[in-house]
């Protein structure tokens, strides 16, 4: 019989401790779940994890054929729950952070803008004014690394906003497994956080000074003219950097693109293809109003795609057509769009991954959802040697996730990993 479920306040204590503790360990027993390059999972119902004195790990798999190597009795802790590769977000932005689930606060439904434009307006850009303030900046991305911390997320790609020293400040407290990017917007948006083409030598001196940190941003088409983003797309070039922008999200600001501000423009994807924004690998959010040939272009270019299902089913933009996707070959990986999803959680958005797409497909497994915010993410930032996956070698970072009943109750990796989801 299962025991009860813990209470949130339990389930954010054990996440807070397990985190204070993961470093120290050297050698932790439990159940293990990670993710694999075929993206399978592999599962240990009472699994050790060990480290070697470097910090990587030497041993992963079942604790009897770790005590045949080293005895019964090696000092190790038991771990809180099930143990789970650190995940990595590759689409969040850290000033919303603290307006994260307020996204539409105060917005009618029917709002004609959509809920999207009309969330930016009525909370997003007044949050990120706030990041004029250099000290303001800094508070708020230590906030959000703690938080993200607690949730077993160490790295990924943020958003940050078009304020330079706020964008340097935040860049040098970030971890190196984060990337972040100075935001660029000059139109549709308000006047402290409109930009001209001078935040270019901005651009290319943080691209100097961070290199492959640094990613160059693009707001959306929405709020940025082709005239700052080609020459954006130009320094990308030629530092060699990812870019990353958001793409048909909601039908207005689809409609708003394609028929009013790029009405030359065969598709709202053209406008980033003929801007050079996909010259260099680029993450691009949402892909939920997507034709055939603009499909076609995100595979060609190699984009990867950020999917947020919390945020597309909070904001009333969609399901993402995950089956368009796969059968293309298109990389995508699972996101947070913190704020528009109230947690930095990548186990929550793994859970409402698979309660919106079950429906409409078979794709949508646990071990995919546990791929897309472990293994994947790394490879895309290129540090899947160190990172995404417990295995030999790499570094052992690991997150506990509360079980409700003993390890022994679950016979694989899939119904382990949705008991760990079902909690949240």
């Amino acid at each position: 019989m299962r025991g009860a479920a813990p209470d949130c306040g339990d389930v954010v204590d054990l996440a807070r401790e397990a985190a204070r503790l993961a470093g120290m360990d050297r050698v932790v027993r439990g159940p293990i779940v990670t993710s694999n390059p075929d993206r399978s999972a592999s599962y240990w119902a009472d699994g050790a994890l060990a480290s070697d004195e470097h910090g990587r790990i030497a041993f992963v798999g079942d604790w009897v054929d770790f005590t045949r190597l080293h005895g019964e009795h090696v000092q190790h802790r038991k771990s809180m729950g099930l143990i789970l590769p650190s995940m990595l977000d590759l689409h969040t932005h850290i000033p919303q952070w603290p307006i994260r689930g307020r996204y539409v606060d105060g917005v009618a439904p029917d709002d004609p803008r959509g809920l999207l434009l009309a969330g930016l307006a009525t909370n997003v850009f007044p949050a990120e004014v706030r990041f004029d303030d250099v000290a303001y900046a800094e508070h708020v991305t230590r906030q959000f690394l703690d938080d993200c911390a607690r949730n077993g997320v160490i790295g990924g790609c943020a958003f940050l906003t078009v304020h330079p020293a706020a964008a340097r400040r935040t860049l040098e407290l970030l971890p190196e497994t984060w990337r972040a990017g100075l935001c660029l917007m000059n139109q549709n948006c308000p006047p402290e956080l409109r930009c001209d083409a001078s935040i270019l030598t901005e651009v290319e001196q943080l691209a100097r000074d961070f290199g492959d940190r640094f990613v160059v941003t693009d707001r959306f088409a929405v709020a940025t003219t082709s005239a700052l983003r080609r020459p954006a797309a130009d320094i990308a070039k030629r530092y060699g950097l990812m870019t990353q922008t958001h793409l048909n999200e909601q039908v207005a600001e689809k409609a708003l693109v394609e028929k009013t501000l790029y009405p030359q423009s065969k598709s709202y994807t053209h406008v980033y293809l003929d801007d050079g924004f996909f010259d260099t690998r680029a993450i691009v959010a949402h892909c939920i109003q997507m034709t055939d040939p603009e499909w076609e272009i995100l595979r060609d270019r190699k984009c990867v795609i950020a999917h947020c299902p919390t945020s597309n089913r909070d904001l009333g933009s969609g399901v993402m057509r995950l089956d368009d996707v796969i059968s293309r070959a298109i990389d995508y990986v699972l996101c947070t769009d913190v704020g528009a999803s109230p947690t930095t959680s990548l186990l929550a958005e793994m859970r409402v991954f698979m309660a919106v797409h079950r429906p409409f497909t078979t794709r949508a497994t646990p071990a995919e959802a546990l791929y897309r915010a472990t293994l994947a993410p790394a490879k895309v930032l290129g540090i899947d040697r160190d990172f995404g996956s417990l295995r030999l070698g790499s570094q052992m970072r690991y997150h506990e996730a509360p079980l409700p009943a003993p390890a022994s109750s679950y016979a694989d990796a899939e119904s382990a990993l949705m008991a760990a989801i079902r909690l949240l």
